[in-house]
């Protein structure tokens, strides 16, 4: 979803669909970072904003027989908080979410239930174990039992972690990477990412790609 700044600011601003309670009824999760989300976060109830979207694709749904691993970082938590509201009532679900510190974690923002677990991880501490989400995700593999699919979204080297994670349990991952949009449309090439078939708009061809596909900033390009 690509929102119109409510400022004088250039370019629109890329959010995850956070849920859609009703047929003309979309929820946002906003970070006040700078003077663009002050500004949505100042805007009055019944203000009009201009949107393109959806855009690009989704998640692929879990298999009967999978384990949905849900795998969030800070804000990242936005961009699964969908995948967790629409599984199939008779799927299960761990949740792990992760963030710098107890005043960043969001796993409040998932479906509770007795079907679905959820662990926290705080790097100072202050909320569930001291720690990465990435060390949360190792652990809740290493005891599933049955086959998973991993799904995740939050910073690129937490994206990164996860891959390999999974990659080394041939476990399935797929992310949600979060990249700046400008048009909306894979015209502008901004917000390009690297992939094994050559340079994929998010706004396009993603914004979710199979880990397996990705190639990360600083990892050998093992196509040959």
């Amino acid at each position: 979803m690509l929102v119109e700044p409510p400022t004088d600011a250039a370019l629109g601003r890329p959010f995850s669909i956070a849920g859609a309670p009703g047929d003309r009824t979309l929820e946002l999760l906003v970070e006040r970072r700078g003077r663009v989300t002050e500004a949505l976060c100042a805007l009055p109830e019944g203000a009009a904003i201009s949107l393109i979207g959806p855009l690009g694709n989704g998640f692929t749904p879990p298999a009967a027989d999978e384990t949905a691993v849900l795998v969030a970082g800070g804000i990242g938590a936005a961009g699964l908080r969908y995948l967790a509201r629409s599984l199939d009532a008779g799927a299960t679900a761990r949740f792990l979410v992760g963030a710098r510190t107890r005043e960043h974690l969001l796993d409040r923002v998932f479906p509770a239930g007795d079907r679905f677990e959820t662990a926290v991880a705080t790097d100072d501490g202050t909320a569930g174990r001291r720690g990465t989400v990435c060390d949360l995700l190792a652990e809740t593999l290493d005891t599933t039992g049955g086959p998973a699919r991993v799904y995740c979204c939050g910073p690129p080297g937490m994206i990164r972690g996860a891959a390999a994670i999974a990659a080394a349990r041939g476990v399935p991952c797929e992310a949600s990477v979060e990249e700046i949009m400008a048009c909306g449309v894979g015209a502008c090439r901004g917000c390009v990412v690297a992939t094994r078939d050559g340079y994929r708009a998010a706004c396009t061809d993603g914004p979710v790609f199979d880990t397996a596909e990705l190639l990360f900033e600083g990892a050998p390009d093992d196509r040959t």
